[in-house]
């Protein structure tokens, strides 16, 4: 029988081979997140002003065939009042009732970035859960009947499966709407091999087209009609009526009209004056109205609360920066809101409650996984994007309408600011960080020491660190039991990053340990039939303990100016003073 500290020294052996292949990103794999502090002045710095101009000029790139499409984008970090970035295109050729000059004021129809809106009035009930089914708050839905003379998983929505969650995330399963139904648009159905209306098939409401909007009634005689598209936490599905029934959730846990609560929860704190939900602005001359629109100033009905929201570029980048900053939820609600709810089958989108959250590898020099939490909003020719950031405590924001506008004139948009101002407030963060934390820690008296440093990867490289005279890189296999003496057969890198605790001055780091060269690190991935197989920081980190701290765990004091002035390696239980 092996005794318990053969056993121990066995696991740890285990753990630290596993190592080997639990690194990747040019040898460096940092947990999901940030790796430095947001910049607080990124405007400040020459490269953010540099790569503002080059943005400024594709702009104009972008916007020099457009005739008939006004377009805003603005980037803005929460630290600072001004945006980054505003740029705004007025066209040629527009709509003489509402503004003849676009600039951060006008207003554009939001189309489904309004869904954030209803997502976001949820959670500020706080009596209403996430896995609560829908049918606790909206027990009408039980009542929905098809037009099929039986019920059951093929021809009706099992409503009591579906959670204000699955709502949320477009994960319910059910329709999209009752709104775009072709047998409401003239049109040569028949011709096209669809069968002759049936005048109880026939949608008498849309909001468009000469029809009424469609009201809570209405929802609820015809929503019944349409199929469940998949069983609820299938797959997800893009679903209108879901932001509607998340509405109806509110009014009825709150007692108040969607209107009244939305803009007494969150317009009202967020000084959001400009944002309107079942009708445009006091004045059409606030907005840009597109040349030949015809959806401004009409309702959509019940379908308001999923996409009838008109807003511009000022209130979107304070709704945006309210969200980072925690004004509207606490700082844990936020942090568990802005997660993945599931995938889809584009390894680069998966969703979130609504959030369609962007993946990249190639937005940051440092080529690690950068999280975008986006809405897009489409609403006939205006076409929207509002994305967070939160690595960098950024809100971006597009907005456009007009006869050219399409998904690809914001897609393209999107890429290029991302492309040029990310690496720029990369390096911003680096410089700053640099300055305030970068550096050699040291105490003479227990002859410790570590040196703080940047390079072209993420977060701080550690090197030169020593404990009691001990080098601890070089030893770094001794602690996990892999040898009995310094580790000389493979190499270990160590990096540094935040991990968003604080108390005080006082902020709380991990040190992760990258065991293995690119190379290797390369030469396994290449073996492995999933991408970045290499990197499983989150499986690794705060394993080597003693006496109930990790040998991982960093604390740095920072006077009032963001100045380091400690270092405490908890772990080995030694305060380093900064030295100057």
């Amino acid at each position: 029988m092996l005794s318990p500290s053969t056993a121990l020294r066995g696991v740890l052996h285990s753990l630290l081979l596993s190592d080997l292949v639990l690194a990747a990103v040019n040898g460096a794999c940092p947990p999901l997140g940030p790796v430095l502090p947001a910049p607080t002045s990124p405007s400040a710095l020459e490269v953010v002003q540099s790569a503002a101009a080059n943005v400024e000029g594709a702009f104009q790139n972008i916007t020099s065939t457009l005739n008939a499409t006004g377009v805003s984008v603005a980037l803005k970090s929460i630290h600072e009042e001004s945006p980054i970035l505003e740029l705004h295109y007025t066209p040629q050729y527009l709509n003489p009732k509402g503004t003849s000059s676009i600039n951060g004021q006008s207003v554009y129809r939001l189309g489904s970035i309004s869904k954030i809106f209803a997502v976001l009035a949820v959670l500020k009930l706080c009596s209403v859960r996430f896995d609560d089914p829908v049918t606790k708050y909206v027990p009408e839905l039980r009542s929905l009947r098809g037009e099929a003379p039986e019920r059951n998983d093929i021809t009706a929505v099992q409503w009591d499966q579906v959670t204000i969650g699955a709502l949320a995330s477009h994960m319910s399963g059910i329709g999209t709407d009752l709104v775009a139904d072709l047998a409401s648009v003239p049109g040569p159905w028949t011709q096209l091999g669809l069968p002759e209306l049936d005048e109880s098939l026939l949608p008498n409401c849309a909001g468009v087209l000469g029809l009424p909007p469609c009201d809570r009634a209405q929802f609820f005689d015809d929503f019944g009609k349409r199929h469940p598209v998949y069983a609820p936490f299938t797959t997800p599905v893009y679903s209108n009526a879901a932001s509607v029934i998340l509405g109806y959730v509110v009014e009825a846990v709150s007692n108040t009209t969607y209107d009244d609560f939305v803009r007494g929860k969150i317009l009202r704190p967020l000084g959001m004056t400009h944002t309107t939900i079942f009708s445009g602005p006091v004045d059409d001359a606030w907005g840009f109205i597109p040349l030949g629109e015809t959806w401004w100033g009409a309702s959509l009905g019940y379908e308001d609360m999923a996409g009838g929201f008109y807003s511009n570029t000022a209130d979107l980048l304070a709704f945006g920066s309210g969200i980072l900053r925690h004004e509207l939820l606490d700082a844990a609600a936020t942090r568990k809101w802005m997660k993945p709810a599931s995938s889809t089958s584009s390894p680069g989108l998966v969703m979130g409650g609504p959030w369609e959250i962007l993946r990249s590898t190639t937005a940051t020099a440092d080529g690690r996984l950068v999280e975008f939490y986006c809405k897009a909003g489409n609403l006939n020719t205006y076409n929207n994007m509002l994305c967070l950031v939160p690595d960098y405590d950024l809100v971006l924001t597009i907005l456009s309408g007009g006869a050219e506008s399409n998904n690809r004139l914001i897609d393209g948009t999107l890429s290029a600011v991302v492309k040029e101002m990310l690496p720029a407030i990369e390096a911003a963060g680096k410089a700053q960080a640099g300055a305030l934390i970068g550096g050699t820690y040291s105490d003479a008296a227990s002859n410790s020491s570590v040196t703080l440093s940047l390079d072209e990867g993420p977060g701080f490289k550690v090197s030169d660190w020593v404990v009691r005279g001990v080098d601890v890189i070089a030893n770094y296999g001794s602690y996990g039991a892999l040898s009995s003496g310094p580790t000389t057969d493979v190499t270990v890198n160590v990096r540094l990053y935040p991990a968003g605790l604080d108390a005080g001055s006082r902020t709380a780091w991990r040190a992760v340990f990258d065991v293995g060269t690119p190379e290797e690190i390369a030469a396994y991935e290449k073996e492995m039939f999933w991408p970045s197989a290499g990197c499983a920081t989150w499986g690794k980190m705060d394993r080597l303990v003693y006496q109930f701290r990790s040998l991982d765990d960093f604390v740095i004091e920072q006077n009032e100016d963001g100045e380091a002035s400690t270092l405490t390696l908890r772990g080995f239980q030694v305060d380093l003073k900064r030295e100057v």
